[in-house]
This record gives structure tokens, sequence and C-alpha cells, in this order.
């Protein structure tokens, strides 16, 4: 046994880092807004002003939260035909590994008629390349999702412009081992032309998320133990019903030789 998986539930805040692409009718014409200072200041010109409101639910009070509202209300963008979202959050979880990581969730929408919003309902799941080692604390990934804010944010930084576009800071956080993505599979586009636009996401906690993991030493030798004696217990059964049939029916020609009974020496 070479990976195993377990089920927990992980423990996700939004860290209030955002990114929204709002897209118009005509290439070039793109509305950019996000919670980072750089990016505001280098699409200044084709800025949007956005006011977003988040709330955090725990449903069964067991002190990890369920659901996530992200709500993002954009003025006057005019006809809106798509929109980019990428929000980060805070991931951890515990039990055979403890990981903690900076997670995204980003949710992408197109249309061939102007929208006054678009709302999308999924869950975060963490996603996988290889195993964790048991018994690890891994902490390779608890930085932010945004390759630009690595550094921090100063007033008037603006860092090269192709780590700002959406396909760099996807292709950078692919290449992790460990990756979280909104699963929703059911996006509503709201078509109607309207001078502001709303973006509604609602990210749910998954109760019961597996995550693989290399078993250390004693779980291996506990499960290889346990095939061991399961398989042994079959043979013996086999191997004695074998050993009756063939020396009870004498299928064979044996000869007995008893070491009791007194033996005559020569002298």
């Amino acid at each position: 046994m070479k990976t195993h998986t377990y089920i927990t539930q992980p423990s996700v805040r939004f860290k209030y880092d955002m990114m929204l692409v709002f897209e118009g009718s005509m290439p070039g014409n793109e509305r950019v807004w996000s919670t980072f200072e750089s990016v505001n200041a280098l699409y200044a010109g084709s800025l949007a002003a956005v006011d977003v409101q988040a709330s955090e639910q725990d449903l069964n009070m067991d002190g990890k939260m369920d659901i996530i509202d992200v709500k993002a209300v954009a003025k006057g963008l005019g006809d809106v035909h798509g929109v980019k979202a990428m929000m980060a959050f805070d991931y951890a979880l515990g039990g055979r590994v403890d990981l903690a990581l900076n997670g995204m969730a980003y949710a992408s929408h197109v249309s061939p008629l102007a929208g006054s919003g678009l709302y999308v309902d999924g869950y975060l799941k963490l996603e996988q390349r290889d195993a964790i080692q048991a018994g690890t604390t891994r902490l390779d990934y608890n930085r932010s999702v945004f390759p630009f804010a690595e550094h921090g944010e100063m007033a008037g930084d603006t860092r090269e412009a192709a780590s700002l576009r959406i396909p760099v800071i996807l292709n950078a956080y692919n290449f992790r081992n460990e990756t979280t993505y909104l699963d929703a599979k059911t996006p509503v586009w709201e078509s109607s032309r309207s001078e502001d636009f709303t973006f509604h996401a609602r990210v749910r906690v998954p109760t019961s998320q597996p995550v693989m993991y290399r078993p250390s030493f004693l779980e291996l030798c506990k499960f290889a133990w346990v095939q061991i004696l399961a398989v042994y217990v079959i043979f013996w059964w086999i191997f004695t019903k074998f050993e009756y049939l063939v020396f009870h029916h004498r299928i064979v020609q044996t000869r007995v030789v008893s070491d009791i009974q007194p033996k005559a020496h020569r002298f």
C-alpha cells in the first residue's frame, strides 16, 4: 500500500484578497478591480468601482465555517458580457497530515447577452497531484496565490504587466502540488441591460474532504499483518482439509513407523 486516503473537514476562511475582470462587447474595454494597490495603479485608466461584502456562516456550530458568501457590486460598467473572478482563502486541515495553504476559487462566465449579474454556488475542494507523507506539517504553499503580492504591497508599486495577467497567475498556481478549486457546475447569468453588475459567489466547505497521504512504517506493518493473517487462515484451512482427505481415505500408499514400540536390538 503506497498511498491511502482519509476523510476530514477543512477549516476555510476568506482572505479578502480578490481580483475581478469585467469584459464588454468589444476586446480592449475590460474593467478591472482588485484588493491590491499595484493592480489598481496599473489599471488606473480602466479601474472599476466595486463594493465588496463577505460573510461566513458556521451552520452546525463546530467552529469551522460551512458557507462563505462573497458579493461584489460594480457601479457604472455598462454592458457586461463576461466575468472572471479570483478569490483567495486560508485553507487548513489536520488528521494524518497537518496542511496549511493559501487556496484559490476561480469562477468565470461569458455570454453573448449583456448581463446584470452572475451567481455561482459550489464547493471549495482540495486537489492533489501527489500524496503527502503522513505525520508531517506542510506549509510549502502558505503564501499568496497572487505572484505580485509575494513581496508585500507598496503605494505606487507596479509589477511587470505580465505577472498581472490571469493566465500567468493560474499557470503559477497550478504548478503547486496541492491546490483548491471551486466546483460550481451551475452558474446563473442574469441577462439584462444595466449600468451596475453584481457578482455573488457562495463558497461551500465540504464536510467530507478526501486527503491522499503516504502511510507511515507502523501503519504499513499493521496493514501487512492483517493481509498475512487473512491469507494464512484461508490456506491453513485448505491444507488441513487436504491432509485429512489424503491420509484418512488413504489416497496414496503410506506406512506408519512408530517410535513408541520397543525395538529389537542385535548384540
